[in-house]
C-alpha cells in the first residue's frame, strides 16, 4: 500500500508540473512507423520542445478530410524537417509558407490550408505511402515533397539501410513494394495486443514515460559525446548520421541505384499526385554544411572529401527536374547568403547541435518564404480553377 501510494503520488506530481514524455510514433501496418495519434508532450533533442500530434498522426493541427469551399490545401510530405521538433509549431517553414501565401496574388479570396504529412526518420518510400494512405483523401491542389539528401538516399535505397522498413525495387518500368520487414513475428507483436498494452501505458502513466525518456537520454548523452569527438578530429568530415558520398558523382553500384530509385520514387509520386488532380512541387533542402556561414569551413569539408563544391546533388536534381518537367526548389542560395551575412547558424541551436542537425526558427522563416514563392509562381503559371 505504502509502495502503491507513493507511486500514485508520484504520478500526480508529475501531471500537476505538467512533464510528459511520450512514445512519440509506433509500427503501424503499411507504412512500417508512424505517429502515434494525438501524441503530446516534451520532445528533448537539439532542442527542448512541447509537442502536439493531431488525430492523423501528424505534427500538425485537425483539419476536415472534406474540403471546404473557398480553400486552397496544400500538403506536404516529408521527414524530420517538415516534422520540426525543434521549434514552434508556428515557426515550421510549411507553416510560415502558409502565412506568406495570403498575399498571392493567384490565390486572392481564398484561404490557405497547409496539412503536414511528415515522420522523422522517413524516406520517400514511406512517404509515398503516407500519400496513398493518409493525405490523398484530404484532396489537396498543391502537394510538397520535402525531400533531405542528406539522407534520403540511404533511407530509400534496401542495400544501403538496415532492414525494417518498407522499400520500393524497380522491376522493369515499375516500382514493387517490398514488406519483407512486416513477417517478422516481433514487428507483429507489436501490431497486436502487446503493442496496444506497451503504447498504452506510454501513452497515460507519465512514471513510465520518465523512466523510458531517462533511459533514451543516456543513450542520447553517449551520442553527443561521439558527436563532440567527431567534430574535434580534423581527420574526421562530416555530420553524424548524414551522408558525405551525397556530395560526389556515385561510382559505387549501390550509390547509383540509390539515385536512380529516389528518381523514380519522385516521379512515382508526381504521377500520382498529378492523377490525383493536383500540382506537385520537389523541394530539396539543405545539409548543415551547404549553409554555414563561413565559407572557409564549406571549402575545407569538401576539399577533405574530395569534392568540387557541395551542390552536386542540386546540380543533379535540377537537371533531373528539367528532364522530367517537375517543379523544383531549393532554399540552400537564400540560406547561404542569410548564413553569410549575419554570421550565424542557420542549422541547430548553440551548444553541441550548434551549426548541425536541424534548421532553427531563422532557418525555417527563410525556407518558409522561399517556398511560398515558389508555390505562388507554380500557380501564376497555371492559375487554380474555381
Amino acid at each position: 500500500m505504502a509502495i502503491a501510494f507513493g507511486l500514485l503520488l508520484a504520478e500526480g506530481m508529475l501531471r500537476i508540473a505538467g512533464i510528459a514524455y511520450p512514445a512519440w510514433d509506433r509500427p503501424t501496418a503499411g507504412l512500417g512507423e508512424w505517429g502515434v495519434p494525438n501524441a503530446r508532450g516534451w520532445a528533448v533533442g537539439e532542442a527542448r520542445q512541447y509537442v502536439e500530434l493531431n488525430a492523423e498522426g501528424a505534427r500538425d493541427v485537425d483539419h476536415a478530410v472534406a474540403k471546404p469551399p473557398g480553400v486552397h490545401r496544400i500538403v506536404v510530405l516529408g521527414d524530420s524537417y517538415p516534422a520540426a521538433f525543434e521549434v514552434g509549431l508556428e515557426q515550421a517553414f510549411w507553416a510560415v509558407a502558409q502565412d506568406r501565401l495570403g498575399t498571392c496574388p493567384a490565390l486572392a479570396g481564398r484561404e490557405v490550408e497547409v496539412l503536414n504529412f511528415s515522420k522523422r526518420g522517413f524516406g520517400t518510400a514511406e512517404e509515398l505511402l503516407v500519400w496513398r494512405k493518409l493525405a490523398a483523401k484530404y484532396a489537396p491542389d498543391q502537394v510538397v515533397l520535402a525531400f533531405y539528401t542528406g539522407n534520403d538516399f540511404r533511407n530509400n535505397s534496401p542495400e544501403l539501410k538496415a532492414s525494417g522498413r518498407p522499400y520500393f525495387r524497380i522491376e522493369g518500368d515499375g516500382l514493387v513494394l517490398d514488406e519483407a520487414y512486416a513477417d517478422d513475428p516481433a514487428y507483429q507483436r507489436w501490431l497486436g495486443w502487446q503493442g496496444d498494452l506497451w503504447y498504452g501505458l506510454v501513452r497515460h502513466v507519465r512514471l513510465v514515460q520518465v523512466v523510458r525518456h531517462i533511459r533514451r537520454q543516456i543513450s542520447a548523452l553517449r551520442e553527443t559525446r561521439e558527436m563532440q569527438a567527431r567534430a574535434a578530429d580534423p581527420a574526421v568530415a562530416g555530420e553524424p548520421g548524414l551522408d558525405d558520398q551525397i556530395y560526389l558523382e556515385p561510382r559505387d553500384p549501390a550509390w547509383q541505384s540509390a539515385w536512380t530509385l529516389s528518381e523514380r520514387l519522385i516521379e512515382q509520386l508526381r504521377d500520382e499526385v498529378r492523377a490525383a488532380n493536383a500540382r506537385f512541387l520537389l523541394m530539396t533542402l539543405s545539409t548543415a554544411i551547404q549553409v554555414h556561414p563561413d565559407p572557409a569551413v564549406r571549402a575545407a569539408y569538401a576539399q577533405r572529401i574530395g569534392a568540387a563544391d557541395l551542390a552536386f546533388p542540386e546540380r543533379r536534381f535540377e537537371a533531373f527536374a528539367l528532364a522530367r518537367r517537375i517543379d523544383w526548389l531549393t532554399p540552400i542560395p537564400e540560406l547561404r547568403r542569410a548564413a553569410e551575412a549575419s554570421g550565424a547558424c542557420l542549422h541547430g541551436s548553440p551548444g553541441p547541435w550548434e551549426c548541425q542537425g536541424h534548421w532553427n526558427a531563422v532557418g525555417h522563416r527563410i525556407a518558409g518564404e522561399s517556398l511560398a514563392r515558389a508555390l505562388c509562381a507554380q500557380l501564376e503559371a497555371e492559375p487554380p480553377q474555381e
